[in-house]
C-alpha cells in the first residue's frame, strides 16, 4: 500500500540521511548503546565476539562518563540540520507539487534507528537511502544494502535507490576544495611551506591481526583515490596559503596494522619541521563528531607554538545541501524514469 498524499497524481518520497550516529550527552547508559550498536554492526564482518562488545563498550561508555572535555558529540545535531537543510532546498525544487519529499535523518549506532525510519517510510512511494560518509565500505553503504536486501522482496527495491560514491565524485571533490579555500582567506599570510593543511581521513585496516588482507571491504582503496584526487586538486589552486597538503588518518589501532601515517605521527613530523600554521580539514567525514572536534587540542599540545585552526566538515552548509539536492534528483529521475527539475 502506497502512501496517501491528498492527491492522486503526487508522489511522495523518503530521503533518509543515513548517518552513523554518536551519544549526544556524557550519559554513561547513552554511551554504552553507541557502543554497542556500532560493535554489534562490525561483529557482522569483523567476528567481535558478545564478551568482547560488552567489555569494550563498557570500558568506553566509563572513559567517556569520566573525562571532564567531553561533553557529548554534536554529530546527531549536525545530521538533523543537514536533513532540514535539504527538506529546505528539496522543498523549493519539487517540480511543481508533483513530489513530495520528506527528508530524515536516520542513525546505524543512535536513535532513531536507520532500520525503524527505512520502516516507518517503506509504504512512500520511493525512498533514497544517502549514505553519509565520503567512502564506501562493508560497515557504511554495505550495512545499508545488507538491511535491504535481507528485509525486502526484489520486486520493491525497484522503488529504492541508494546514493554513495561520493569518494570518487568529482563535484564533491570540488565541493571540498571549495570549501577550504573559503575558509582560508587570510590576507596576511602568504603561500609558504611553513603553513600547512593537513586532510585528516577515518582510518581502515590494512591487515589483520595475522598480517593477512581483512576478509571484508574496508574502503582502504576508496580512501587512497579520494585523497590523492583532493591533494591533487587543492596542490593545483593558488587561492590559499598553504605549502604543503599532508594526509592523516585517525585510526582505532586495534586488531591489526592500520593505515599510515597516522595522525600521532604526522603531528610528531610537523613538531619536527618548524611549521608556524596548521589547518586541521577532516575531509573523510560529512559531519564533525568525536573523531574530529577534539583533534585541534590534541594538535595545540603537541604544537604548542603553532597556531593551530580547524576548517569544519561540510556540516549543514547550504553548498553541501545544493550538492545532495543533485544527487537526490539523479535518483529521483532514475525511480522515476523522468527528469527532475
Amino acid at each position: 500500500m502506497r502512501a496517501h498524499t491528498g492527491m492522486s497524481d503526487n508522489k511522495r518520497i523518503a530521503v533518509i540521511l543515513a548517518a552513523h550516529g554518536e551519544a549526544e550527552t556524557s550519559r554513561f547508559a547513552e554511551n554504552y548503546r553507541v557502543s554497542r550498536r556500532t560493535l554489534e554492526h562490525a561483529a557482522a564482518v569483523m567476528g567481535v565476539p558478545p564478551v568482547l562488545q560488552i567489555g569494550i563498550s563498557l570500558f568506553s561508555a566509563l572513559k567517556k562518563k569520566l573525562n571532564p572535555r567531553r561533553k557529548g558529540s554534536p554529530h546527531n545535531r549536525i545530521s538533523r540540520e543537514q536533513a532540514r537543510e535539504l527538506q529546505n532546498y528539496l522543498g523549493e525544487r519539487s517540480g511543481n507539487g508533483r513530489i513530495v519529499f520528506d527528508v530524515h535523518a536516520a542513525f546505524s549506532a543512535s536513535d532513531p534507528s536507520l532500520e525503524e525510519v527505512i520502516e516507518k517510510t517503506k509504504h512512500h512511494d520511493a525512498q533514497i537511502l544517502v549514505s553519509m560518509s565520503p567512502v564506501d565500505n562493508d560497515l557504511t553503504c554495505g550495512q545499508l544494502c545488507r538491511y535491504l536486501a535481507r528485509t525486502r522482496p526484489a520486486d520493491d527495491l525497484s522503488r529504492v535507490k541508494v546514493i554513495s560514491r561520493f569518494w570518487c565524485d568529482a563535484a564533491l571533490h570540488q565541493l571540498c576544495a571549495a570549501h577550504v579555500v573559503a575558509a582560508s582567506a587570510e590576507p596576511r599570510l602568504g603561500r609558504s611551506e611553513r603553513h600547512v593543511l593537513l586532510l585528516l581521513f577515518h582510518g581502515t585496516l590494512v591487515t589483520d591481526g595475522s598480517g593477512e588482507l581483512p576478509a571484508f571491504r574496508t574502503g582502504l582503496d576508496e580512501t587512497m583515490a579520494f585523497a590523492a584526487s583532493l591533494t591533487e586538486l587543492l596542490g593545483s589552486d593558488v587561492r590559499h596559503p598553504y605549502g604543503r597538503i599532508m594526509t592523516a588518518f585517525l585510526n582505532h589501532d586495534v586488531g591489526g596494522e592500520w593505515t599510515r601515517p597516522s595522525f600521532e605521527e604526522t603531528a610528531a613530523l610537523l613538531a619536527d619541521s618548524g611549521v608556524s600554521n596548521v589547518a586541521l580539514f577532516a575531509a573523510g567525514y560529512f559531519a564533525d563528531g568525536n573523531e574530529t572536534v577534539y583533534r585541534e587540542q590534541e594538535l595545540r599540545s603537541m604544537l604548542p607554538a603553532c597556531t593551530i585552526t580547524t576548517i569544519p566538515c561540510l556540516n549543514a552548509s547550504p553548498a553541501f545541501a545544493g550538492y545532495l539536492n543533485g544527487r537526490v534528483a539523479g535518483a529521483v529521475s532514475q525511480i522515476m524514469l523522468t527528469p527532475f527539475p
